[in-house]
């Protein structure tokens, strides 16, 4: 007991200098990992609020329903300039949460690729993406293109099969 009265005594300031400096990097984690969380909820909340703005243009003006109609003819009634620029405004927010994501500070919302799957299968979006896809940043473009690529693959498979299923039941 006595050696530890004497060392105590001879490095209680560097014992209290040690303890302040651990317990300051226990609370800056913290504090980090903290400052992490509300700044992804913030993040997530921004997201939020641009994926509303662009979509309440289809609620003010319902010319842009079109935009989601898979009966649209483009042959018949083409692309217009205020279609593009809505698709365009998709892709663009798309590109943006997509960094986000890459930068770890936003996560993949659930459904995210099945929703993005079915948009550009429609005819006005697919039309839009083929025309300014040289455009977009090369992860951008591969990523909905593997979607567009599954979407159209699935499809395929549905009609073999179905295919498949008619010509066992009528030979």
């Amino acid at each position: 007991m006595g050696i530890f009265v004497e060392w105590f005594g001879s490095n209680w300031f560097n014992l209290l200098q040690t303890t302040g400096i651990v317990a300051g990097l226990f609370f800056t984690g913290r504090s980090f990992l903290l400052d992490t969380r509300i700044r992804r909820i913030s993040n997530l909340l921004n997201i939020t609020e641009h994926h509303r703005s662009i979509w309440q243009q289809v609620i003010e003006r319902p010319g842009l329903l079109r935009v989601l109609s898979a009966d649209a003819k483009l042959d018949i009634k083409p692309v217009t300039l205020e279609e593009r620029i809505f698709v365009n405004l998709i892709i663009l927010h798309l590109t943006a949460v997509m960094a986000a994501i890459k930068g770890r500070v936003h996560e993949q919302p659930a459904g995210q690729d099945e929703d993005l799957r079915e948009f550009f299968s429609l005819p006005i979006p697919n039309k839009v993406w083929k025309d300014s896809k040289r455009f977009r940043e090369p992860e951008v473009v591969a990523y909905i293109e593997s979607l567009i690529a599954e979407k159209t693959k699935k499809r395929k498979s549905r009609r073999s099969r179905r295919h498949s299923w008619l010509r066992r039941r009528w030979s």
